[in-house]
Protein backbone atom coordinates (compact mmCIF):
# COMPACT_ATOMS: atom_id res chain seq x y z
CA UNK A 1 0.00 0.00 0.00
CA UNK A 2 1.17 3.55 -1.00
CA UNK A 3 0.16 5.29 2.56
CA UNK A 4 -2.53 5.31 5.46
CA UNK A 5 -5.85 6.08 4.57
CA UNK A 6 -8.18 7.76 7.24
CA UNK A 7 -8.84 5.29 9.75
CA UNK A 8 -5.19 4.41 9.59
CA UNK A 9 -4.32 8.29 10.02
CA UNK A 10 -6.44 7.75 13.45
CA UNK A 11 -5.04 4.61 14.45
CA UNK A 12 -1.69 5.46 14.35
CA UNK A 13 -1.85 7.88 17.31
CA UNK A 14 -3.08 5.01 19.40
CA UNK A 15 -0.34 2.84 17.71
CA UNK A 16 2.30 5.35 19.12
CA UNK A 17 0.60 5.60 22.23
CA UNK A 18 0.35 1.55 23.25
CA UNK A 19 4.20 1.32 22.06
CA UNK A 20 5.30 4.71 24.41
CA UNK A 21 2.85 2.79 27.42
CA UNK A 22 4.98 -0.07 27.36
CA UNK A 23 8.41 0.99 26.07
CA UNK A 24 8.74 2.97 29.50
CA UNK A 25 8.31 0.26 31.72
CA UNK A 26 11.15 -2.01 30.91
CA UNK A 27 13.47 0.94 30.50
CA UNK A 28 12.66 2.65 33.81
CA UNK A 29 13.17 -0.78 35.71
CA UNK A 30 16.76 -0.78 34.26
CA UNK A 31 17.16 2.15 36.28
CA UNK A 32 14.90 1.89 39.26
CA UNK A 33 16.08 -0.98 40.98
CA UNK A 34 19.37 0.67 41.34
CA UNK A 35 18.65 2.69 44.46
CA UNK A 36 16.94 -0.20 46.23
CA UNK A 37 19.67 -2.59 46.15
CA UNK A 38 21.02 -1.80 49.72
CA UNK A 39 17.71 -2.58 50.92
CA UNK A 40 17.82 -6.26 48.99
CA UNK A 41 20.96 -6.62 49.90
CA UNK A 42 19.87 -6.25 53.96
CA UNK A 43 16.81 -8.35 53.33
CA UNK A 44 18.63 -11.22 51.96
CA UNK A 45 21.60 -10.55 54.01
CA UNK A 46 23.55 -10.92 50.52
CA UNK A 47 27.21 -9.33 49.83
CA UNK A 48 27.77 -6.69 46.79
CA UNK A 49 28.61 -9.29 44.83
CA UNK A 50 25.49 -11.25 44.95
CA UNK A 51 23.14 -8.68 44.73
CA UNK A 52 24.72 -6.75 41.72
CA UNK A 53 23.84 -9.84 39.56
CA UNK A 54 20.22 -8.32 40.33
CA UNK A 55 20.92 -5.60 37.78
CA UNK A 56 23.93 -7.39 35.67
CA UNK A 57 21.47 -10.55 35.03
CA UNK A 58 18.52 -7.92 34.06
CA UNK A 59 21.08 -6.56 31.55
CA UNK A 60 22.42 -9.81 29.90
CA UNK A 61 18.59 -11.10 29.78
CA UNK A 62 17.69 -8.16 27.98
CA UNK A 63 20.43 -7.80 25.49
CA UNK A 64 20.56 -11.11 24.46
CA UNK A 65 16.55 -11.27 23.52
CA UNK A 66 16.09 -8.64 21.16
CA UNK A 67 18.01 -10.21 18.23
CA UNK A 68 15.19 -13.34 18.47
CA UNK A 69 12.45 -10.67 17.78
CA UNK A 70 12.78 -10.66 14.14
CA UNK A 71 12.23 -13.97 13.65
CA UNK A 72 8.90 -14.28 16.08
CA UNK A 73 7.52 -11.64 14.74
CA UNK A 74 7.58 -13.13 11.23
CA UNK A 75 6.85 -16.45 12.61
CA UNK A 76 3.89 -15.13 15.26
CA UNK A 77 2.86 -11.86 14.64
CA UNK A 78 4.35 -8.51 15.53
CA UNK A 79 0.66 -7.86 17.75
CA UNK A 80 1.23 -11.08 19.39
CA UNK A 81 4.68 -10.71 19.94
CA UNK A 82 4.01 -7.61 21.42
CA UNK A 83 1.29 -8.42 23.73
CA UNK A 84 3.28 -11.58 25.01
CA UNK A 85 6.85 -9.74 25.78
CA UNK A 86 4.25 -7.45 27.69
CA UNK A 87 2.88 -10.50 29.59
CA UNK A 88 6.30 -11.91 30.04
CA UNK A 89 7.52 -8.90 31.68
CA UNK A 90 4.58 -8.05 33.96
CA UNK A 91 4.94 -11.99 34.96
CA UNK A 92 8.54 -10.97 36.14
CA UNK A 93 7.66 -7.82 37.70
CA UNK A 94 5.15 -9.73 40.24
CA UNK A 95 7.71 -13.08 40.88
CA UNK A 96 10.31 -10.01 41.79
CA UNK A 97 7.97 -8.79 44.37
CA UNK A 98 7.49 -11.90 45.32
CA UNK A 99 11.59 -12.98 45.45
CA UNK A 100 11.76 -15.04 48.52
CA UNK A 101 15.36 -14.95 48.17
CA UNK A 102 18.32 -13.67 46.17
CA UNK A 103 18.62 -16.33 44.00
CA UNK A 104 15.23 -16.34 43.23
CA UNK A 105 14.90 -12.25 42.47
CA UNK A 106 17.91 -12.54 40.06
CA UNK A 107 16.30 -15.34 37.90
CA UNK A 108 12.69 -13.52 38.27
CA UNK A 109 14.65 -10.26 36.98
CA UNK A 110 16.15 -11.97 34.15
CA UNK A 111 12.18 -13.20 33.18
CA UNK A 112 11.39 -9.39 33.20
CA UNK A 113 14.40 -8.54 31.03
CA UNK A 114 13.32 -11.02 28.27
CA UNK A 115 9.83 -9.42 28.12
CA UNK A 116 11.27 -6.03 28.22
CA UNK A 117 14.27 -6.89 25.37
CA UNK A 118 11.56 -8.12 23.13
CA UNK A 119 8.95 -5.54 23.61
CA UNK A 120 11.62 -2.63 22.89
CA UNK A 121 12.77 -3.13 19.29
CA UNK A 122 8.89 -4.58 18.48
CA UNK A 123 7.50 -1.05 19.61
CA UNK A 124 10.25 0.35 17.46
CA UNK A 125 9.31 -1.68 14.46
CA UNK A 126 5.52 -0.50 15.08
CA UNK A 127 5.66 2.66 15.34
CA UNK A 128 8.00 2.84 12.46
CA UNK A 129 5.24 0.63 10.06
CA UNK A 130 2.83 3.02 11.35
CA UNK A 131 4.43 6.25 9.97
CA UNK A 132 5.30 6.58 6.35
CA UNK A 133 8.79 7.83 6.49
CA UNK A 134 8.18 11.76 6.34
CA UNK A 135 6.30 11.48 9.77
CA UNK A 136 8.82 8.91 11.52
CA UNK A 137 10.88 11.85 13.16
CA UNK A 138 8.13 13.33 15.14
CA UNK A 139 6.45 9.98 15.84
CA UNK A 140 9.83 9.23 17.38
CA UNK A 141 10.22 12.29 18.91
CA UNK A 142 7.27 11.66 20.69
CA UNK A 143 7.91 8.47 21.79
CA UNK A 144 11.56 9.05 22.98
CA UNK A 145 9.59 10.68 25.92
CA UNK A 146 8.88 7.93 27.48
CA UNK A 147 12.03 6.75 26.52
CA UNK A 148 14.69 8.90 27.59
CA UNK A 149 13.17 10.34 30.73
CA UNK A 150 12.83 6.75 32.43
CA UNK A 151 16.65 6.88 33.05
CA UNK A 152 15.84 10.54 34.72
CA UNK A 153 12.83 9.85 36.57
CA UNK A 154 14.03 6.13 37.83
CA UNK A 155 16.25 7.45 40.23
CA UNK A 156 13.72 9.76 41.77
CA UNK A 157 11.14 7.46 41.66
CA UNK A 158 12.63 4.25 43.07
CA UNK A 159 13.92 6.55 45.95
CA UNK A 160 10.76 7.63 46.78
CA UNK A 161 8.99 3.89 46.97
CA UNK A 162 12.48 2.31 48.67
CA UNK A 163 12.09 5.12 51.34
CA UNK A 164 8.33 5.91 51.50
CA UNK A 165 6.67 2.08 50.88
CA UNK A 166 9.40 -0.39 50.58
CA UNK A 167 11.54 -2.29 47.41
CA UNK A 168 9.32 -4.45 46.63
CA UNK A 169 6.88 -1.78 45.31
CA UNK A 170 9.34 -0.53 42.65
CA UNK A 171 8.01 -4.16 41.13
CA UNK A 172 4.39 -4.03 41.84
CA UNK A 173 3.97 -0.35 39.93
CA UNK A 174 4.38 -1.95 36.74
CA UNK A 175 1.33 -4.98 37.16
CA UNK A 176 -1.36 -2.00 36.62
CA UNK A 177 0.31 0.03 34.03
CA UNK A 178 1.36 -2.79 32.44
CA UNK A 179 -2.12 -4.06 32.70
CA UNK A 180 -3.66 -1.23 31.13
CA UNK A 181 -1.07 -1.30 28.22
CA UNK A 182 -1.80 -5.16 27.58
CA UNK A 183 -5.59 -4.46 27.44
CA UNK A 184 -4.71 -0.89 24.90
CA UNK A 185 -2.69 -3.24 22.59
CA UNK A 186 -5.81 -6.01 22.11
CA UNK A 187 -7.91 -2.79 21.42
CA UNK A 188 -5.87 -0.74 19.50
CA UNK A 189 -3.53 -3.52 16.83
CA UNK A 190 -4.52 -5.31 14.03
CA UNK A 191 -3.57 -9.03 13.84
CA UNK A 192 -2.02 -9.05 10.38
CA UNK A 193 0.74 -11.83 9.58
CA UNK A 194 3.10 -11.89 6.93
CA UNK A 195 1.94 -12.90 3.55
CA UNK A 196 5.99 -14.58 3.52
CA UNK A 197 6.47 -18.09 5.43
CA UNK A 198 8.43 -17.75 8.58
CA UNK A 199 12.36 -17.57 7.69
CA UNK A 200 13.96 -21.07 9.57
CA UNK A 201 15.31 -19.77 13.02
CA UNK A 202 19.27 -19.37 12.96
CA UNK A 203 20.53 -21.02 16.13
CA UNK A 204 24.01 -21.34 16.26
CA UNK A 205 23.74 -17.70 15.08
CA UNK A 206 21.97 -16.30 18.35
CA UNK A 207 23.76 -18.84 20.33
CA UNK A 208 26.70 -17.48 18.92
CA UNK A 209 25.48 -14.02 19.41
CA UNK A 210 24.13 -15.03 22.85
CA UNK A 211 27.48 -16.37 23.75
CA UNK A 212 29.17 -12.72 22.52
CA UNK A 213 27.00 -10.28 24.54
CA UNK A 214 26.53 -12.13 27.49
CA UNK A 215 30.17 -12.37 28.17
CA UNK A 216 31.10 -8.84 26.97
CA UNK A 217 28.76 -7.74 29.16
CA UNK A 218 29.72 -9.26 32.22
CA UNK A 219 32.91 -8.25 31.63
CA UNK A 220 32.28 -4.76 30.89
CA UNK A 221 29.85 -4.85 34.01
CA UNK A 222 32.38 -6.74 36.42
CA UNK A 223 36.04 -5.99 35.28
CA UNK A 224 36.90 -2.81 37.34
CA UNK A 225 36.33 -4.82 40.69
CA UNK A 226 37.59 -7.81 39.43
CA UNK A 227 40.56 -6.39 37.75
CA UNK A 228 40.54 -5.97 33.83
CA UNK A 229 43.90 -8.05 33.38
CA UNK A 230 42.50 -10.90 35.77
CA UNK A 231 42.17 -14.16 34.51
CA UNK A 232 38.14 -14.07 34.80
CA UNK A 233 37.75 -11.10 32.69
CA UNK A 234 40.48 -11.94 30.07
CA UNK A 235 38.32 -15.05 29.72
CA UNK A 236 35.01 -13.17 29.36
CA UNK A 237 36.99 -10.48 26.34
CA UNK A 238 38.00 -14.11 25.14
CA UNK A 239 34.95 -16.10 25.30
CA UNK A 240 33.48 -12.87 23.92
CA UNK A 241 35.53 -12.93 20.26
CA UNK A 242 34.59 -16.42 20.53
CA UNK A 243 31.06 -15.64 20.51
CA UNK A 244 31.64 -13.03 17.84
CA UNK A 245 33.28 -15.38 15.22
CA UNK A 246 30.79 -17.64 15.48
CA UNK A 247 28.00 -15.31 15.05
CA UNK A 248 29.99 -13.56 11.63
CA UNK A 249 30.58 -17.31 10.01
CA UNK A 250 27.01 -18.28 10.93
CA UNK A 251 25.71 -15.17 9.33
CA UNK A 252 27.46 -15.40 5.55
CA UNK A 253 27.06 -18.85 5.51
CA UNK A 254 23.63 -18.71 6.12
CA UNK A 255 20.63 -17.39 3.53
CA UNK A 256 18.50 -16.07 6.84
CA UNK A 257 20.64 -14.95 9.61
CA UNK A 258 19.20 -13.94 13.09
CA UNK A 259 20.58 -10.25 12.16
CA UNK A 260 20.82 -9.09 8.49
CA UNK A 261 24.52 -7.92 8.43
CA UNK A 262 23.82 -6.49 5.39
CA UNK A 263 22.32 -3.44 7.24
CA UNK A 264 25.66 -2.29 7.44
CA UNK A 265 26.31 -1.88 3.55
CA UNK A 266 24.03 0.87 4.44
CA UNK A 267 25.74 4.26 5.16
CA UNK A 268 23.34 6.03 7.08
CA UNK A 269 22.16 3.21 9.10
CA UNK A 270 25.93 2.88 10.58
CA UNK A 271 26.85 6.11 11.00
CA UNK A 272 23.40 6.41 12.98
CA UNK A 273 24.73 3.57 15.19
CA UNK A 274 27.83 5.47 15.94
CA UNK A 275 25.99 8.33 17.19
CA UNK A 276 23.66 6.25 19.02
CA UNK A 277 26.76 4.38 20.96
CA UNK A 278 27.84 7.69 21.68
CA UNK A 279 24.14 8.94 23.10
CA UNK A 280 24.00 5.13 25.02
CA UNK A 281 27.64 6.59 26.61
CA UNK A 282 26.10 10.23 27.79
CA UNK A 283 22.99 8.56 28.78
CA UNK A 284 23.81 6.33 31.13
CA UNK A 285 27.94 7.15 31.69
CA UNK A 286 26.02 10.88 33.07
CA UNK A 287 23.20 8.60 34.76
CA UNK A 288 26.43 6.15 36.52
CA UNK A 289 28.45 9.44 37.38
CA UNK A 290 26.28 11.96 39.10
CA UNK A 291 24.35 10.03 41.47
CA UNK A 292 27.30 8.33 42.79
CA UNK A 293 28.88 12.02 42.78
CA UNK A 294 25.16 12.92 45.28
CA UNK A 295 24.97 10.24 47.35
CA UNK A 296 28.56 9.38 48.08
CA UNK A 297 30.27 12.80 48.25
CA UNK A 298 27.55 15.15 49.00
CA UNK A 299 25.45 12.69 50.99
CA UNK A 300 22.05 13.26 48.84
CA UNK A 301 19.05 11.31 49.99
CA UNK A 302 17.90 8.56 47.08
CA UNK A 303 14.80 10.90 46.68
CA UNK A 304 17.12 14.80 46.35
CA UNK A 305 19.28 12.81 44.19
CA UNK A 306 16.14 11.80 41.93
CA UNK A 307 15.09 15.41 42.33
CA UNK A 308 18.34 17.04 40.93
CA UNK A 309 18.53 14.53 37.82
CA UNK A 310 14.78 16.12 36.81
CA UNK A 311 15.68 19.22 34.66
CA UNK A 312 17.11 16.23 31.93
CA UNK A 313 14.05 14.38 31.96
CA UNK A 314 11.91 17.71 31.67
CA UNK A 315 14.49 19.21 28.81
CA UNK A 316 14.38 15.98 26.65
CA UNK A 317 10.06 16.15 27.13
CA UNK A 318 9.90 19.09 25.91
CA UNK A 319 12.42 19.29 23.12
CA UNK A 320 12.35 15.99 21.51
CA UNK A 321 8.72 16.51 19.50
CA UNK A 322 10.12 19.66 18.02
CA UNK A 323 13.19 17.85 16.90
CA UNK A 324 11.66 15.08 15.31
CA UNK A 325 9.29 18.15 13.21
CA UNK A 326 12.48 19.47 12.91
CA UNK A 327 13.95 16.10 11.23
CA UNK A 328 10.93 15.28 9.28
CA UNK A 329 11.44 19.22 7.36
CA UNK A 330 14.78 19.52 7.10
CA UNK A 331 16.64 15.93 7.78
CA UNK A 332 18.51 14.53 10.44
CA UNK A 333 21.71 15.93 10.33
CA UNK A 334 21.80 19.63 11.91
CA UNK A 335 19.47 18.60 14.69
CA UNK A 336 22.22 15.30 15.34
CA UNK A 337 25.12 18.12 15.29
CA UNK A 338 23.77 20.62 17.60
CA UNK A 339 22.41 17.94 20.15
CA UNK A 340 25.64 16.12 20.08
CA UNK A 341 27.64 19.39 20.59
CA UNK A 342 25.34 20.18 23.42
CA UNK A 343 25.76 17.05 24.81
CA UNK A 344 28.70 16.76 24.94
CA UNK A 345 28.81 20.56 26.33
CA UNK A 346 27.02 19.62 29.05
CA UNK A 347 29.37 17.25 30.62
CA UNK A 348 32.23 19.53 29.58
CA UNK A 349 30.66 21.87 31.92
CA UNK A 350 31.30 19.41 34.92
CA UNK A 351 34.81 19.84 34.44
CA UNK A 352 34.83 21.84 37.64
CA UNK A 353 32.71 19.83 39.91
CA UNK A 354 33.66 20.06 43.46
CA UNK A 355 32.80 19.79 47.01
CA UNK A 356 30.85 23.19 46.82
CA UNK A 357 29.26 22.66 43.91
CA UNK A 358 25.54 24.03 44.39
CA UNK A 359 22.43 23.39 42.72
CA UNK A 360 22.78 25.71 39.93
CA UNK A 361 25.65 24.59 39.00
CA UNK A 362 24.50 21.20 38.63
CA UNK A 363 21.10 22.50 37.05
CA UNK A 364 21.60 24.41 33.94
CA UNK A 365 24.53 21.16 32.56
CA UNK A 366 21.35 19.30 32.91
CA UNK A 367 19.62 21.54 31.21
CA UNK A 368 21.45 21.46 28.31
CA UNK A 369 22.49 17.54 28.35
CA UNK A 370 18.27 17.19 28.39
CA UNK A 371 18.07 19.07 25.52
CA UNK A 372 21.03 18.09 23.75
CA UNK A 373 20.04 14.66 23.81
CA UNK A 374 16.50 15.37 23.02
CA UNK A 375 17.64 17.04 19.52
CA UNK A 376 19.78 13.60 18.96
CA UNK A 377 17.37 10.76 20.08
CA UNK A 378 13.65 11.45 16.93
CA UNK A 379 16.28 12.73 14.50
CA UNK A 380 18.67 9.56 14.84
CA UNK A 381 16.14 6.75 14.80
CA UNK A 382 14.40 8.09 12.31
CA UNK A 383 17.17 8.34 10.40
CA UNK A 384 18.58 4.74 10.79
CA UNK A 385 14.92 2.79 10.16
CA UNK A 386 14.48 4.99 7.27
CA UNK A 387 17.73 4.32 5.78
CA UNK A 388 16.54 0.47 5.81
CA UNK A 389 13.90 -1.34 3.61
CA UNK A 390 10.52 -2.03 5.46
CA UNK A 391 11.27 -5.67 5.84
CA UNK A 392 14.21 -4.87 7.75
CA UNK A 393 12.68 -2.43 10.15
CA UNK A 394 12.41 -5.29 12.57
CA UNK A 395 16.24 -6.36 12.35
CA UNK A 396 17.57 -2.64 12.40
CA UNK A 397 15.03 -1.62 15.82
CA UNK A 398 16.88 -4.87 17.45
CA UNK A 399 20.05 -3.67 16.59
CA UNK A 400 19.85 -0.24 17.49
CA UNK A 401 18.66 -1.40 20.96
CA UNK A 402 21.53 -3.39 21.17
CA UNK A 403 23.67 -0.75 20.49
CA UNK A 404 22.35 1.41 23.01
CA UNK A 405 22.46 -1.48 25.60
CA UNK A 406 26.02 -2.08 24.95
CA UNK A 407 27.20 1.37 24.60
CA UNK A 408 25.67 1.77 27.60
CA UNK A 409 27.52 -0.94 29.32
CA UNK A 410 30.63 0.26 27.63
CA UNK A 411 30.30 3.73 28.91
CA UNK A 412 29.98 3.16 32.42
CA UNK A 413 32.94 0.60 32.64
CA UNK A 414 35.05 3.25 30.87
CA UNK A 415 34.05 5.85 33.05
CA UNK A 416 34.10 4.41 36.32
CA UNK A 417 37.67 2.73 35.49
CA UNK A 418 38.70 6.67 35.03
CA UNK A 419 36.67 7.42 38.10
CA UNK A 420 39.02 5.30 40.06
CA UNK A 421 42.28 6.16 38.13
CA UNK A 422 41.88 9.49 38.16
CA UNK A 423 41.07 9.45 42.19
CA UNK A 424 44.55 7.68 43.20
CA UNK A 425 45.72 10.22 40.95
CA UNK A 426 44.65 12.99 42.67
CA UNK A 427 45.06 11.63 46.26
CA UNK A 428 48.46 10.74 45.25
CA UNK A 429 48.94 14.78 44.47
CA UNK A 430 47.36 15.61 47.61
CA UNK A 431 49.66 13.06 49.55
CA UNK A 432 52.58 14.60 48.44
CA UNK A 433 51.57 18.00 49.27
CA UNK A 434 50.74 16.77 52.93
CA UNK A 435 53.88 14.78 53.59
CA UNK A 436 55.68 18.60 53.75
CA UNK A 437 54.16 19.48 56.91
CA UNK A 438 55.62 22.87 56.99
CA UNK A 439 53.96 23.60 53.80
CA UNK A 440 51.87 26.66 54.04
CA UNK A 441 49.01 25.17 53.26
CA UNK A 442 49.07 22.14 54.73
CA UNK A 443 49.89 24.02 58.11
CA UNK A 444 47.02 26.57 57.85
CA UNK A 445 44.89 23.81 57.06
CA UNK A 446 45.38 22.11 60.16
CA UNK A 447 45.17 24.84 62.60
CA UNK A 448 41.80 25.86 60.75
CA UNK A 449 40.51 22.41 61.65
CA UNK A 450 42.51 22.34 65.26
CA UNK A 451 40.25 26.09 66.30
CA UNK A 452 36.99 24.28 64.86
CA UNK A 453 37.58 21.32 67.43
CA UNK A 454 38.63 23.09 70.25
CA UNK A 455 35.89 25.72 69.72
CA UNK A 456 33.50 22.25 69.80
CA UNK A 457 35.12 21.50 73.38
CA UNK A 458 38.04 19.09 72.26
CA UNK A 459 41.32 19.74 74.66
CA UNK A 460 44.40 20.70 72.44
CA UNK A 461 45.85 17.41 72.76
CA UNK A 462 42.98 16.00 71.08
CA UNK A 463 42.12 18.93 68.48
CA UNK A 464 46.05 18.01 67.18
CA UNK A 465 45.15 13.95 66.46
CA UNK A 466 41.80 14.63 65.38
CA UNK A 467 42.53 17.52 63.25
CA UNK A 468 45.07 15.27 60.94
CA UNK A 469 42.11 13.14 60.69
CA UNK A 470 39.78 15.65 59.54
CA UNK A 471 42.39 16.88 57.15
CA UNK A 472 43.05 13.25 55.69
CA UNK A 473 39.45 12.98 55.22
CA UNK A 474 38.87 16.06 53.46
CA UNK A 475 41.92 15.24 50.88
CA UNK A 476 40.30 12.37 50.51
CA UNK A 477 37.03 14.21 49.49
CA UNK A 478 38.87 16.41 47.60
CA UNK A 479 40.61 13.20 45.34
CA UNK A 480 37.40 11.78 44.83
CA UNK A 481 35.87 15.33 43.66
CA UNK A 482 38.83 15.04 41.24
CA UNK A 483 38.21 12.06 39.94
CA UNK A 484 34.70 12.88 39.29
CA UNK A 485 35.79 16.07 37.25
CA UNK A 486 38.24 14.40 35.16
CA UNK A 487 35.50 11.45 34.21
CA UNK A 488 33.01 14.56 33.25
CA UNK A 489 35.91 15.65 31.22
CA UNK A 490 36.37 12.57 29.79
CA UNK A 491 32.93 11.90 28.97
CA UNK A 492 32.59 14.69 26.83
CA UNK A 493 35.71 14.08 24.91
CA UNK A 494 33.72 10.29 23.98
CA UNK A 495 30.47 12.05 23.22
CA UNK A 496 32.64 13.81 20.43
CA UNK A 497 32.86 11.19 18.51
CA UNK A 498 29.47 11.73 17.57
CA UNK A 499 29.82 14.65 15.66
CA UNK A 500 31.64 13.41 12.84
CA UNK A 501 28.92 10.80 12.21
CA UNK A 502 26.35 12.93 12.79
CA UNK A 503 27.66 15.41 10.07
CA UNK A 504 28.17 12.05 7.71
CA UNK A 505 24.23 11.28 7.47
CA UNK A 506 22.53 12.18 4.53
CA UNK A 507 19.82 14.68 4.83
CA UNK A 508 16.04 11.88 3.57
CA UNK A 509 12.96 13.17 4.84
CA UNK A 510 9.55 14.10 3.39
CA UNK A 511 10.38 14.44 0.10
CA UNK A 512 10.28 11.00 0.08
CA UNK A 513 7.30 8.94 0.66
CA UNK A 514 7.60 4.86 0.42
CA UNK A 515 4.49 2.78 1.85
CA UNK A 516 3.44 2.05 5.47
CA UNK A 517 0.49 0.96 6.72
CA UNK A 518 -0.37 1.12 10.36
CA UNK A 519 -1.30 -2.05 11.31
CA UNK A 520 1.70 -4.49 10.59
CA UNK A 521 3.00 -7.73 9.92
Amino acid sequence: MDGPDSNQQASKWSVLSVVILGSFMPILDSNIVNVALPKMMANFSATVDQIEWVVTGYMIAFAISMPATSWLQSRYGIKEVFIASLALFILGSVLCGMAWDKDSLIFFRAIQAVGGGAMMPTGLTLVSQAFPPQERGMAMGIWSIGAMVAPSVGPFLGGYLVDEVNWRSIFYINVPVGAVTVFAALWVLNARRSSRPAKPFDFLGFSCFSVFLATLLIALAQGQREGWDSDYILSCFGLSLIGLAGFLVSSFSKKDPVIDLWLFANHDFVMANIVNFVRAVAIFGSMFLLPLYLQNLMNYTALRTGIILVPTAISVAIVSPFSGMISDRIGPRIPLFLGTVLTAYSLYLYKDISLNSDYWFLFWPQVMRGVGLGLINAPLMSAALNAVRREQTSDASSFLTVTMQVGGAFGVALLGATLQRREVFHYAQYGELLNNAFSAPVYQAQRVMQEILLRAGFDPAEAVAKGKTLLALWVHRQATAGGFADAFFFSALLVTIGILPALLIRNRHAAKKAGSGVMVE
